[in-house]
C-alpha cells in the first residue's frame, strides 16, 4: 500500500512538470528589462602590444649567392690604334723673357746731422790715425764759445715771506657759479719775479677742488705789481707763495 502511494506521488510530479514545461514553450517571451548604455573606451594598439619573444620570430636561413661561370670573351681589337708622337731630337726652344724695364732711382735722402764743433775735425783725424805705442796722444784744446764764458748762471731766486707791492692788489673775482652752488676753497698760487720786480711764472701749487675759482685766483695775481727782494742792499729774483681764500663771507 505504502509502495501504490509513491508511485502515485511521482506520477503527479511528472505530470505536472510536464505540463509546466509545455506551457512556458508555447508562452509569448516576456519584454526585455531597459539596461543602461554601455561606455566603449578605445585603447592604443601600441601601448597594449606585446613584444614579441625573438624565440617566437622565424628566422629563414641566409642563402648563398649562386655564382655563374663567365665565358671568356676575348678582347676587340681597337680600331682606332693611338699612335706616339715623333720624338723630335732638335732641343726645346725656350723664349727669353722681355727684359725689364730699368725703374728710375730714387737719390738717397740726405740725412740731417749735427754740426760738429771746430774740434770735430781734429778728434776724427786722431781716431783715423793710431796713435804711437810709445807716445801719448796730444789733447786738442777745447774752444768754448764767447756766450758761455761771459754769461754766468742764473741766481736761485730767494724765498720771499712778505711780498712788498707797487699798488694795493685787488681782490680776485668770485665766479657767478661758484657762488650760486656756495662753492669755497683756499688756492695757493707761487709767483717767481726777476729782480726788477717782474713777474717771470705762476704755479699753482695748490688747487681748491674748483676749476672756476683756481682760474680766477691766476687771473687776479696775474695784474697784481710786485717790488723787487732786496738782500743786502741789492735787488735779487725771489719768489713768494700767496694764498687766496674765496668765501662767501670774506672779501678773499
Amino acid at each position: 500500500m505504502k509502495h501504490f502511494w509513491g508511485y502515485l506521488l511521482l506520477s503527479i510530479a511528472l505530470h505536472l512538470s510536464v505540463g509546466w514545461l509545455l506551457r512556458e514553450l508555447h508562452a509569448e517571451p516576456a519584454p526585455l528589462a531597459w539596461q543602461p548604455p554601455m561606455a566603449i573606451q578605445l585603447v592604443n594598439l601600441e601601448s597594449v602590444a606585446q613584444p614579441v619573444a625573438p624565440s617566437a620570430v622565424r628566422t629563414e636561413p641566409v642563402r648563398q649567392p649562386i655564382t655563374l661561370p663567365t665565358a671568356h670573351v676575348p678582347a676587340k681589337a681597337d680600331p682606332f690604334p693611338i699612335k706616339p708622337l715623333p720624338v723630335s731630337n732638335q732641343p726645346a726652344i725656350v723664349k727669353a723673357a722681355p727684359p725689364a724695364k730699368p725703374q728710375p732711382q730714387t737719390p738717397p735722402r740726405a740725412e740731417s746731422r749735427p754740426v760738429q764743433p771746430a774740434s770735430a775735425p781734429a778728434s776724427t783725424a786722431q781716431n783715423a790715425t793710431p796713435p804711437a805705442p810709445t807716445a801719448a796722444p796730444a789733447k786738442t784744446p777745447v774752444t768754448l764759445p764767447t756766450a758761455m764764458i761771459n754769461s754766468a748762471p742764473p741766481p736761485t731766486p730767494v724765498v720771499s715771506l712778505r711780498p712788498s707791492f707797487v699798488t694795493p692788489p685787488p681782490a680776485p673775482r668770485y665766479p657767478n657759479t661758484a657762488r650760486r652752488r656756495n662753492q669755497q676753497g683756499i688756492v695757493r698760487v707761487e709767483v717767481h719775479l726777476d729782480e726788477r720786480g717782474q713777474q717771470q711764472k705762476l704755479v699753482l701749487t695748490r688747487s681748491s677742488g674748483v676749476e672756476s675759482l683756481d682760474q680766477a685766483a691766476l687771473e687776479a695775481v696775474a695784474q697784481w705789481r710786485f717790488r723787487p727782494e732786496i738782500v743786502d742792499g741789492r735787488a735779487v729774483p725771489s719768489r713768494v707763495e700767496i694764498p687766496i681764500e674765496f668765501a662767501l663771507t670774506a672779501n678773499r
